[in-house]
Parts: C-alpha cells; structure tokens; sequence
C-alpha cells in the first residue's frame, strides 16, 4: 500500500511537471511572436506629405460709393438795378454851425406875436439854518447869580462867549472869546449858559440836524 501511494504520487509529479512544460512553451511562443510583430511595426519608416492648400479666390470688387446728386434749381434772372438818381454830397473837413432862433407865432384873432421861451429851472430851496436861542435869553442869568466875589469887588463888564452845539441842541463846550477882566463873572457866564441855554440844533440843506456853533455876550451890572 505505501508502495502503490508513492507510485500514484510520482505519476502525478510527472503529469503536473509535463503541463507546466506544455504550457511554458505555448507561452514562449506568444510572446515571442508578438516581439517579433511589434519590432516590424515600430520598424516601419514614419513618411510625411504636405497636403496642398487651395488658394481662395479673389474678393468680390467693391462697388463704387454712389452720391448724391441734387437737382439744380433753375435760376431766375434778377432784373437790373436801375442807377440812384439823386447825388450824395462828399463830407468835408469843415463843420458849419448853424444858430437857432425860437420863431414868434401869433394868437389867434390878435395879430400880436407871442415869444416861446424855454422854462426856468426848477429853484431849490435850501433847508439849512444855524443854531437858534429856545425861550427867552434875558431870563438865563439874573442878578441873582451875581458871584459873591464879585458883588463885593463891585466888578462889572461885558464877557463874549461861543458855545459849540450839538445835533440834539445840547451846548457840549463854552469858549470866553471876549473877556470882561474878571476872572469870576467870565467863568459864572459859561457856567450858568451850559446850564440853563436851551437851543434848536442847526440844519443841513436836506434839513437834518447837525452840530453847530453859537455866539452871544453878556453884560454884568451890580443890583441897584
């Protein structure tokens, strides 16, 4: 029995070996054919052609562009201008001047001749004035207001004085222009006139106030 197993087993060794010989020449083969088919297709030449090209044929010749041509309009025949009849006088160098007198007509039914003379221009009327005394100016200074120094030096005489005044009728400064030669009755008189003058301002010719100046004198007597 062990020796008939190992029998079987050698058969089947040799069989197996035998197909595998089979089939490794089957296989050598293939591809030995196929190396072959491959070499002489790689070895065949690679050939280029050029392919001609057909020439296009020439554009279509544009055709010229057509203008517009308009219609003459038949003219019409002016008729000649006939030559100016009167002459044209040539400017000079000279001017010649001629005076006008207004003429004289004559009224209706009358006879008489009437002049035509030009209006008068109209005259206007200035509204400027000067300062002017408000009230009564003899009631500004008194003997009442006799300075004392003076009633007892008995001092009398004439000051002169020139205010300044403003556009609200206000005296804004008092000037002795024309002493008396006392010191107390010069003083008193700008002092009692700052104080007690009352004056209309003066006026432009539009008739708006304005500053202005005003002149009076004023004489100093003792009280009998």
């Amino acid at each position: 029995m062990a020796y008939a197993a190992r029998l079987d087993n050698s058969r089947r060794f040799t069989t197996i070996a035998g197909v595998a010989a089979i089939h490794g020449l089957i296989g050598y083969v293939f591809i030995s054919g196929m190396a072959t088919s491959f070499v002489a297709s790689v070895s065949k030449p690679f050939v280029t052609t050029n392919i001609p090209i057909d020439t296009p044929p020439p554009p279509d010749r544009i055709p010229p562009k057509l203008e517009k041509v308009t219609p003459q309009q038949p003219t019409k025949e002016v008729p000649p201008i006939a030559p100016l009849t009167h002459s044209v006088a040539t400017p000079t160098d000279q001017v010649r001047i001629i005076e006008y007198t207004l003429p004289s007509f004559p009224l209706t039914g009358t006879g008489e001749a009437v002049t035509v003379t030009p209006p008068a221009p109209p005259v206007t009327v200035s509204k400027a004035s000067g300062v002017a005394a408000i009230g009564n100016r003899g009631g500004w200074i008194t003997t009442d207001d006799y300075p004392p120094s003076a009633l007892r030096a008995e001092e009398e005489g004439v000051v002169g004085i020139t205010m300044r005044v403003g556009a609200d009728g206000r005296v804004t400064s008092c000037a002795v222009t024309a002493p008396s030669g006392h010191a107390s009755l010069d003083q008193a008189t700008c002092r009692l006139y700052q104080r007690r003058a009352r004056f209309a301002p003066a006026r432009d010719d539009g008739g708006t106030p304005v500053a202005g100046t005003f002149t009076d004198r004023v004489r100093w007597v003792l009280p009998l």
